[in-house]
């Protein structure tokens, strides 16, 4: 018997890469079949959201105890490049560990909370599904080194996030999601078409192979090349909705469910930042981003996006719009370190992945959470909501100065390296869009804390009843039936599972920004893996 169990253990530990991308692939194949069973439905979600978090940490404790190598493994025991690899390296390690950090709470908060905004038990297992294949699919794009394999986990996570999108009871959720469908298909497009122009020219799908093979020949296939770059790029960017080709993300974002609008703000975007980065830096290499000026174009569309995102989000009065809105200029930190080209500036950008991945996610559940209680969307009409949802407006509160980038939260130690990169760049001008970014960001997050907290609640419905005679009475009575009361008086915090969820992502984010050690250290070393000139 122990032999056994320690033949099972180590044959778990040898395929757990593959493990936790197929996991939650298959629980959301068999999920609907407990459609009737929501309980059970959620408690496998919960589950296999815990598996894969244990799973994502064992593999970032063995790639940090590791100094050397990568950790490659074979799909099906064929060696590339005519078997499709895994890799477990330190870039790896570090998005998978945010995509199951994330992922957990985000489906903690779900749990028993969708009825309102999606419908009944069958429309909540659905909504299931199209989660648990997105993670699945993110969570393979972290780990595949073939750029086909790429593409078909792009496509799934693509059509997931159209389905979280069109979940919600609302025609607008149906108009944003076709506008997203249209948009991410065009994008799919043009991402197949670099494809094809990468393995015309070298033969080759894996990631190692083709950059071989481009080194070799690329001199000779200049203008096929550029156009597989610039494919590429384009066709990942309206993916990651980088200025200004951003038009679908507000309206999808702001009329998801809220833990749809966590999951697609904080990590769906970022997969596809990830799917870039790996088409870039592995497959062409540092020498053909800076031989065709592609460094230098993704510093300036981040600082364009930078400050167009800020500045449209100051205008809005729709709490989750303004929130989609500045996920658009804080995907541009994200594409500006990705152009720096020195370890600093882009050890900078991935921690600033994972870090605004927490952030937004708090942010869009919270936010959620406060218009779920109050039936108000508009930042104007959340006066005093702080004081009788306190545990929400912290986390709120938290995550916005992260956000902003103030010292001992999460995005300070981001931002800090995207500046000390660009110094070292020799660019004085990306840090004072950095540094006007944070400005742009308090200007549209300070004003949502100060209405929450210290500006005076609306006159309590029984008071204001009371000054109400004949048919107005009536007439707001009806509206209460329709579209449910606010009740300022006996606002709370969501229940217990959904505090528990805001409270890890709000530890997550203190601590990542007081002892960033693990996390900065994955991304340092996945800097200095990528900048190795092949």
């Amino acid at each position: 018997m122990g032999n056994g169990v320690t033949k099972m253990t180590e044959a778990i530990k040898f395929n757990l890469p593959v493990f936790v991308v197929i996991a939650p692939l298959f629980i959301a194949i068999v999920l609907p079949v407990f459609a009737r069973r929501i309980r059970l439905a959620e408690g496998m979600v919960i589950f296999v959201g815990v598996l894969g978090l244990a799973g994502a940490l064992f593999l970032a404790h063995i790639v940090l105890d590791r100094n050397s190598g990568t950790w490659i493994y074979q799909m099906g025991g064929w060696p590339a490049p005519w078997g499709i690899e895994l890799t477990v390296g330190n870039l790896a390690a570090s998005f998978l560990l945010v995509v199951m950090g994330v992922s957990l709470p985000v489906s903690l908060f779900a749990v028993g909370n969708l009825t309102h905004e999606v419908g009944g038990k069958q429309r909540t297992a659905r909504f299931y599904t199209l989660f648990l294949l997105l993670v699945g699919a993110l969570a393979g794009m972290a780990l595949t080194n073939d750029i086909f394999n790429t593409y078909v986990l792009v496509e799934v996570a693509t059509l997931s996030c159209c389905g979280l999108v069109s979940s919600r009871r609302h025609p607008r959720a149906a108009e944003a999601a076709f506008t997203y469908l249209m948009l991410a298909t065009l994008g799919s497009a043009l991402v197949l078409c670099g494809i094809g122009f990468i393995y015309t020219i070298t033969g080759h799908l894996n990631m190692g192979f083709a950059s071989q093979a481009l080194n070799e020949i690329w001199q000779t296939k200049r203008h096929v090349v550029w156009m597989a770059m610039s494919l590429v790029f384009v066709g990942f960017a309206v993916k990651s909705a980088l200025f200004p080709l951003h038009v679908w993300l507000p309206d999808a974002h702001s009329s998801a469910p809220s833990p749809a609008s966590a999951i697609l703000s904080g990590l769906a975007i970022k997969g596809y930042m990830i799917c870039l980065l790996k088409f870039f830096y592995s497959v062409f290499g540092p020498g053909l981003i800076k031989e065709f000026a592609m460094d230098r174009l993704l510093v300036l569309a981040g600082m364009i996006a930078i400050i167009a995102g800020s500045v449209m989000a100051i205008p809005q009065d729709d709490l989750k719009r303004r929130l989609a809105f500045s996920t658009v200029g804080q995907a541009g930190y994200i594409f500006l370190g990705f152009g720096l080209m020195n370890k600093d500036g882009l050890a900078g950008a991935l921690f600033y992945l994972a870090s605004h991945a927490v952030i937004k996610s708090t942010l869009f559940l919270s936010a959620g959470a406060m218009i779920s209680a109050t039936k108000k969307r508009k930042i104007s009409e959340l006066a005093g909501v702080g004081r009788r949802m306190p545990v929400t407006m912290a986390a709120f509160t938290a995550a916005s100065l992260g956000l902003i980038g103030i010292p001992l939260f999460s995005g300070f130690i981001g931002k800090w390296y995207l500046i000390t990169g660009s110094i070292e760049a020799g660019s004085f001008l990306p840090t004072v869009v950095i540094i006007a970014g944070s400005v742009l960001c308090a200007t549209y997050l300070f004003p949502v804390i100060r209405v929450a907290w210290f500006e005076s609640a609306p006159k309590e419905p029984q008071k204001a009843a009371a000054q109400e005679t004949g048919d107005a009475a009536v007439q707001r009575e009806t509206a209460e039936v329709q579209e449910g009361p606010v009740q300022h008086g006996q606002l709370k915090d969501p229940g217990i599972l959904q505090k528990l969820a805001l409270v890890l992502l709000t530890v997550a984010i203190i601590v990542l920004g007081t002892v960033p050690g693990p996390l900065l250290e994955l991304a340092k070393r996945a800097a200095a893996e990528l900048l190795v000139l092949r």
